[in-house]
């Protein structure tokens, strides 16, 4: 079955970590170099100076000396990008109290254990915990011992308990001193794109794309030369449903043609791949006869 979880807006009094702001200074007046960076709290943002001069205007409303650059790295699990990743080494923590919701989805994950916990209430009763590795199983002896363990770069939880101030908690650990990273967390309402009729989903068929938006050059006398960038996942999904169902399908298609979603295309076992956080751009629902309507999904994945 293909879900969306459309992500709720997080506020500063929902997010708590282990993890600092950033490891760049706040920002204060003063005179700066060019390339010099500094965050300022309210809007979770680094800036770089662009020019060369005193300066007592905050980054945030001076464009003119000041570059918007990326999230804090405290903050940067909650913007559109899975490539604006929190880093930290050994382990880090985020507590979460979002109101309503009934699924989360990480994405842009680096460690090597994870540990998920949902109360009823901060510090109340646990409803929910998953644990596991952050890497796949070894298809066999071979592949255990000659070739490095798969990672797991993405995970999906549906069908939560839900409770009105309900408390998620995040842990993300490796070795001591190696690096740990979370690039995305979408939480919200795991929703049916094919409606809330008795079948429907993803039929066979279904592609993920990988894509890089790396520098690559072939030069005149072939050689290559390649800047290394982010890449992205995009789907390509064919979605059957009850015809009952496919007013519902465009309504809903309709409030998410231009906001980042989480797309989860199936939940079977070997079909982890095919889902992405990225924009949905939907050909026509096709009303096919009194019992069937199709949707044919693409889905951009971003960086």
């Amino acid at each position: 079955m293909t879900h969306i979880i459309n992500p709720l807006t997080l506020t500063d009094a929902m997010v708590a970590s282990t993890l600092s702001e950033d490891p760049t200074p706040v920002w204060a007046a003063g005179t700066f170099a060019i390339g010099y960076e500094c965050h300022v709290v309210a809007t979770h943002r680094v800036y770089k100076r662009t020019i060369a001069t005193a300066s007592a205007t905050s980054p945030n409303i001076d464009a003119t000396g000041w570059q918007n650059m990326r999230p804090t790295n405290k903050w940067a699990p909650f913007d559109i990008y899975t490539s604006t990743a929190a880093t930290g080494t050994t382990s880090f923590t985020y507590t979460l109290t979002p109101g309503y919701f009934n699924a989360f989805a990480l994405y842009g994950l680096t460690g090597a254990t994870y540990t998920a916990t949902l109360k009823d209430a901060p510090a109340g009763a646990t409803i929910w915990s998953s644990t596991g590795y952050l890497y796949e199983d070894p298809l066999g002896w071979y592949e255990y011992l000659f070739n490095p363990l798969r990672s797991i770069d993405q995970l999906v939880f549906s069908d939560l308990p839900i409770r009105p101030n309900a408390e998620l908690t995040l842990t993300i650990t490796a070795a001591s001193g190696q690096p740990v990273g979370l690039g995305m967390v979408a939480m919200g309402d795991y929703q049916p794109l094919f409606g809330y009729g008795d079948w429907g989903g993803a039929q066979h068929g279904a592609s993920a794309e990988p894509v890089t938006y790396s520098y690559i050059k072939t030069n005149d006398d072939g050689t290559t030369t390649i800047v290394r960038r982010h890449h992205a996942t995009n789907l390509k999904i064919n979605v059957a449903m009850p015809r009952d169902q496919a007013d519902t399908v465009v309504q809903t298609l309709q409030t998410v043609l231009d906001v980042p979603v989480a797309v989860i295309a199936s939940e079977k076992a070997g079909y982890r791949r095919l889902s992405t956080f990225g924009l949905i751009s939907a050909g026509p629902v096709s009303y096919d006869s009194f019992y069937t309507a199709n949707l044919s999904l693409t889905v951009k994945g971003l960086i």
